[in-house]
This record gives C-alpha cells, sequence and structure tokens, in this order.
C-alpha cells in the first residue's frame, strides 16, 4: 500500500508540472500549420489579457525562409504564447513554447482568434543550433509536456537533434504531398 502511495504521489508531482499533450510528427505539423518559416527572434512582448487575468507574449520573428505560407524572407511573423513577465507578475504555462531574443527557430503557426500561435504548443517551435562541426540542427524542447501516447509518433523525432537540411527536406515533401 506504501508503494501505490508513493507512486500517485510521483504521478501527481509530475503531472503538476507539465501539460499533456497529443503528440504530432513532423508530417502533422506541417499539415495543420499555416506557415512554416526559419527565422530569428527580434522581440517579445508580454500584455495582460483583456480582462487583466492572464498574460500572454507576442514573439516577433524576422523571416529568413519560408517552407509554407504567404509570408516572404524579410518580413515579420508575430507569435503569440502562453505566459510571460509584465508589471512585476510573471505567468508560467507548461508546455507553452518558449524563445530568447536572438535565437534562430522554425515555427510551424496556425491562427486562433485574432493571432498566430505555434501548432501544438511547444512541438511546434524548433530551435536551430550551429554545432562545433559548423552544421545546423533542429530540435524542440518537451522538457516541460508529457504526452497521451508517450513515445507515440513524432515526440522522440521532434527532440532529437537533426540536421536542418534533412528537416528542411523533409516539410517541403510534405508541403508539395497532397493533403
Amino acid at each position: 500500500m506504501k508503494q501505490l502511495a508513493f507512486a500517485v504521489v510521483i504521478c501527481v508531482a509530475f503531472a503538476a508540472r507539465a501539460t499533456v499533450l497529443v503528440p504530432l510528427d513532423t508530417k502533422a505539423l506541417t499539415e495543420r500549420a499555416e506557415r512554416v518559416v526559419l527565422g530569428t527572434v527580434e522581440s517579445e512582448t508580454a500584455r495582460w489579457t483583456a480582462d487583466h487575468q492572464a498574460i500572454y507574449t507576442d514573439v516577433t520573428i524576422r523571416v529568413t525562409r519560408v517552407y509554407k505560407g504567404a509570408v516572404k524572407p524579410g518580413e515579420r511573423v508575430v507569435v503569440r504564447r502562453e505566459g510571460g513577465v509584465l508589471d512585476g507578475m510573471g505567468m508560467r504555462v507548461y508546455g507553452a513554447a518558449s524563445f530568447t531574443v536572438g535565437e534562430e527557430v522554425v515555427v510551424f503557426t496556425e491562427t486562433r482568434g485574432n493571432a498566430a500561435w505555434t501548432v501544438g504548443m511547444t512541438q511546434g517551435k524548433l530551435r536551430v543550433v550551429t554545432g562545433s562541426d559548423g552544421v545546423k540542427r533542429v530540435s524542440a524542447a518537451m522538457g516541460d509536456v508529457a504526452f497521451t501516447r508517450p513515445g507515440g509518433a513524432g515526440t522522440q523525432a521532434l527532440s532529437q537533434p537533426r540536421r536542418l537540411e534533412d528537416f528542411e527536406r523533409e516539410v517541403r515533401s510534405y508541403v508539395k504531398a497532397p493533403q
């Protein structure tokens, strides 16, 4: 009985720091997205919701490459994420995509309401990092999420660094493929 109680406490503690998501692979992200772009984060602006009950952050990304959607290199896109820090108050939403000014990212966006959001929360934002070998690789940060099907489609593939050029080839194949 003690072991069962201990297991329940561990599960509750884990769930309290994670959002449970349906796993999306690259194909599903691409199909759901209205836009898929590579760019650099230029700024983040936190704002209150109209009722002053929650904080969201608008992230401005300068586009360098377009895989899908009506946007051109050099343009800026604004992606909204849950949470942020404003007026000395902070709000964190586990599973929300996080951005850092200056980082290079690939984002899959869809419109909800009057804003663009990442598809599948953090799954729709991939960080681009240049390795010591000079090769750019992409991966998603999945630390704050649990999945409805652990180890399911896409969860490991997105979190494992892979060559940007291989990733781009895959995304382009889904954009060209009939839906």
